[in-house]
């Protein structure tokens, strides 16, 4: 079994299992037959792109993650590689002229490249060169400015242990678990599956450097087409 079938299969019967579904109610909902959901968790079958994209529909998988399976379908697709390079000057530019926090960050360990202002003060200790999950979970001040820490926190870890496997060479994916393995939550959070109801994206409350008080952000994610780069902006936005 190669390492993306066996990586697919596994995150497929996860997450299937922790919304609670038999693989004959996925087949139902997905319109895949039972005998392929079957061979794809037991990595026997190597899916194909319509039905892993009909199984997640009905899974209700994020974004990030279907991005992710996308690639390790179809490796040869992808134009860049995960080195991380530094930015060019106009692009710093445009991230600085946007007037909310914003950042240049990798998934789904989330090195943070560069960040503007407004988001170095909305999220205190964190620096360029960072890596934004273990952050989230060895600096105290992440509890403080990140209102519901918890469910933010598993969702960051939920994507780092089912996609950093196959973007990070094995000694450094080793290196973040271990540093973040420090951490009173990790285990809980590793080991367990973040419900489908959970993951619908809402409003992220973050504290205000200003004035302290709570401030509803909607979060942005944008991927980079042209020119393409190894990184995502990550924005926040005002919620009305």
């Amino acid at each position: 079994m190669t390492a993306a079938r066996s990586e697919i299969a596994d995150y497929l019967r996860s997450r299937r299992e922790a919304a609670g579904l038999t693989r004959a109610e996925l087949s139902r909902l997905a319109g895949v037959s039972e005998a392929l959901i079957q061979k794809i968790e037991q990595g026997t079958r190597q899916p194909t792109a319509v039905a892993v994209g009909a199984l997640f529909t009905a899974l209700q998988v994020p974004v990030q993650v279907r991005e992710h399976v996308a690639t390790l379908l179809q490796p040869e697709l992808a134009s860049f590689g995960t080195e991380i390079t530094p930015p060019e000057p106009y692009e710093l530019d445009f991230l600085r002229a946007m007037p909310h926090p914003a950042c240049f960050q990798t998934m789904p360990a989330v090195d943070l490249v560069a960040a503007n202002d407004a988001y170095l003060r909305a999220f205190p200790g964190l620096e360029p060169g960072d890596v934004i999950v273990e952050w989230m979970l060895l600096d105290p001040r992440a509890r403080e400015v990140i209102d519901d820490w918890e469910r933010e926190a598993h969702f960051m870890v939920y994507g780092f242990r089912y996609m950093a496997s196959a973007t990070h060479p094995p000694e450094r994916l080793a290196a973040i678990v271990d540093r973040c393995s420090a951490a009173p939550e990790w285990g809980r959070f590793w080991s367990t599956e973040v419900p489908p109801e959970k993951i619908t994206r809402r409003p992220v409350r973050v504290r205000s450097p200003e004035t302290g008080e709570w401030v509803s952000y909607h979060i942005q994610i944008f991927k980079f087409e042209l020119p393409q780069r190894p990184w995502w902006i990550y924005s926040l936005v005002p919620a009305n």
